[in-house]
C-alpha cells in the first residue's frame, strides 16, 4: 500500500536529509552562481605579457606514474618550451637562416692548400716526333698544387651571386614567420587541451557526486519498499538509475585519462603522468571582444598574422628566382684562380731543383642551356612558381578572413551560452532543493528525486561546458588574429 505524503517513515526522511545535504553542499562548493571566482565568474586577462614576469612552471616529476598538477599558465609555458612540432618549426627556421648565410657567402672564393707527388717512367715523345725512354719526378706543396687544384678559386655565376642571397633571405623570413605562426597555434591547442582536461575532471567530480546521491536514494527506496511502505517498481527504478550512474563514472574516469594523455603528448611530457587541474575553480576569461566588427577583426588578422608575412616572403623569394632565371643568359660566369707553392722536379727518382712557383688563371664565359631552349623552359618554370605563390597568398587571405569570421560567430554563440548555462544550473539547483524539502516534509514521493538528480547533473555539466567552450573559443580567435596566448 502506497503511503500518503504525510506518512513517510522517519528513517526514510533521515536518508533524504542526508542525500539533500550532500548534494546541496557539493553544489555550493563548486558552482555557486553568486560567487565571483566560480563557474561563471569573469576575469579580464591581457593579450600578452612578458614571459619573464610569469612564474616558472613546476618541474616535471621524475616518476612517470606520478600525479602532476597543472594550470593554464604552466600548460602554455610547457607548450612553448617542449612541444616537438614547435621545436621542428624553430629548427626549420634555423636551417633557413644557415642556408641564407651560405647563399650570401657564395661570392667568397674557396681556399685550398695541399701537396702532390708525381713520378713518370717509360716512353715519351719529343715535339719533333722522336720517341724517348725517360724517367722523371716532381713534387709540390703550398697554396694549391701543381696537379691543377688552385690555391684560391672563384667560380661565380653573376646572376646567382646577385639574386640567390636575396631569395634565400626571403626564405629565412618565411621560415621564421611560419615558426611564429606555429607557436600561436600550439599555444591555442595547449589552452584547449588544458580546458578539455578541466572539463573531464569536472565531469568526473559531478559523476561521482551523482553516483553517491543515487546510491543513497536507491538504498532508501529499497528500505522503503521492504517495509511495505513503497512500491517495488520505484526501488528497481532507483537501483537501475544507480547502476547507470556507476557507468557514467567509469566513462568519466576513462575520458579523464584520455584527456590527460592527450595534453601530456602535446606538452611532450611522459604519457603515463596523471595530469590534474591545479584548481577546481572555472572562470570565463575574456581575451577578444566579439562585439568588434568583423571587418576590423579581419583587418587586424591580415596585419598581424605571421602567415601573411611568411606568404609575402615566399612570393618575394619566387620573384627573385624568376628574375634571376630570366636574365641569366645575359649575365656572365666568372672564374679565377691563384696558386703559390714550392715546386721541385728532376730526372730519375730525385728532385734536382726546387723553387717558388706562381700560377694565375682567369676566364669569363656565357652559358646557354640546351642551346637556349633549356633557359627558356626554366624561365617558364620559375614564372609558374611565382604565379602559384601569388595564388597561395590570395587563398591565404581568404582563409584568414573566413577563420576570423566563423570563429567570431562561434564566440558570440558561446558567450550567449554562458548566461543560459548559469540560469539552467540555478533553476536545476532550486528544483532539486524544493524536491528535497518536500520529501523531507513528507509532501512528495521518493521517486521524484531521481529526475531532480539527473537534471541537476546535466545542468551543472552544461554550466561548466559553457565556460570552457567560451574559453576555448577565445583562445582560438586570439590565435586567428595573430596574437599568441599569454605564456
Amino acid at each position: 500500500m502506497m503511503p500518503t505524503p504525510g506518512h513517510l517513515p522517519p528513517a526514510y526522511r533521515l536518508g533524504l536529509c542526508l542525500l539533500g545535504g550532500t548534494l546541496l553542499l557539493s553544489c555550493s562548493e563548486t558552482t555557486r552562481p553568486e560567487a565571483a571566482t566560480d563557474t561563471v565568474a569573469e576575469k579580464a586577462a591581457p593579450v600578452a605579457t612578458d614571459p619573464a614576469e610569469k612564474p616558472a612552471p613546476p618541474p616535471v616529476p621524475d616518476d612517470p606514474d606520478a600525479t602532476y598538477r597543472i594550470d593554464l599558465d604552466s600548460a602554455l609555458q610547457l607548450a612553448a618550451g617542449r612541444n616537438l612540432d614547435l621545436a621542428r618549426s624553430v629548427e626549420r627556421a634555423r636551417l633557413a637562416a644557415a642556408q641564407s648565410d651560405q647563399a650570401r657567402l657564395s661570392i667568397l672564393p674557396d681556399l685550398n692548400a695541399g701537396a702532390n707527388f708525381a713520378k713518370q717512367h717509360g716512353l715519351l715523345q719529343e715535339i719533333g716526333g722522336a720517341p724517348i725512354d725517360t724517367e722523371r719526378v716532381s713534387r709540390s706543396a703550398g697554396l694549391g698544387t701543381a696537379s691543377g687544384v688552385p690555391g684560391v678559386w672563384l667560380d661565380l655565376s653573376v646572376g646567382s651571386a646577385i639574386f640567390e642571397p636575396l631569395a634565400a633571405q626571403q626564405d629565412r623570413k618565411a621560415a621564421e614567420a611560419a615558426a611564429q605562426a606555429h607557436e600561436h597555434q600550439v599555444l591555442a591547442d595547449a589552452a584547449a587541451g588544458y580546458f578539455e582536461l578541466v572539463r573531464a575532471h569536472g565531469r568526473l567530480r559531478i559523476a561521482r557526486e551523482i553516483e553517491s546521491a543515487s546510491q543513497k536514494l536507491a538504498q532508501a527506496t529499497e528500505d522503503f519498499a521492504q517495509a511495505g511502505e513503497g512500491l517495488e517498481a520505484d526501488a528497481q527504478r532507483a537501483l537501475a538509475t544507480h547502476l547507470l550512474r556507476q557507468g557514467d563514472t567509469a566513462d568519466a574516469q576513462a575520458q579523464l585519462r584520455q584527456r590527460s594523455a592527450a595534453l601530456a603528448r602535446l606538452l611532450h611530457l611522459p604519457i603515463t603522468l596523471t595530469l590534474v587541474p591545479a584548481t577546481d575553480s572555472i572562470a570565463a576569461t575574456h581575451l577578444v571582444d566579439p562585439d568588434e566588427s568583423p571587418g576590423r577583426l579581419v583587418a587586424t588578422a591580415l596585419r598581424c598574422r605571421p602567415e601573411t608575412v611568411a606568404m609575402q616572403a615566399e612570393v618575394a623569394a619566387a620573384a627573385h628566382r624568376f628574375t634571376a632565371q630570366k636574365i641569366q643568359p645575359f649575365l656572365p660566369n666568372l672564374a679565377a684562380g691563384y696558386s703559390n707553392f714550392e715546386f721541385a722536379a728532376g730526372r730519375g727518382s730525385s728532385t734536382e731543383r726546387s723553387d717558388a712557383r706562381d700560377e694565375v688563371a682567369a676566364l669569363i664565359y656565357w652559358k646557354l642551356d640546351g642551346l637556349g631552349l633549356g633557359n627558356k623552359a626554366a624561365t617558364r618554370e620559375r614564372e609558374s612558381e611565382l604565379a602559384l605563390a601569388r595564388l597561395e597568398e590570395s587563398r591565404l587571405l581568404d582563409d584568414i578572413a573566413y577563420q576570423v569570421t566563423t570563429l567570431r560567430a562561434d564566440l558570440l554563440a558561446r558567450r550567449d551560452r554562458l548566461s543560459l548555462g548559469q540560469k539552467a544550473a540555478t533553476h536545476a539547483r532550486k528544483a532539486y532543493q524544493l524536491t528535497t524539502e518536500r520529501l523531507q516534509q513528507s509532501q512528495g514521493l521518493p521517486i521524484e528525486a531521481l529526475a531532480s538528480i539527473q537534471t541537476l547533473a546535466e545542468a551543472r555539466q552544461a554550466e561548466i561546458s559553457a565556460v570552457l567552450d567560451y574559453n576555448i573559443a577565445q583562445h582560438r580567435l586570439l590565435a586567428a588574429l595573430g596574437h599568441p596566448a599569454t605564456k
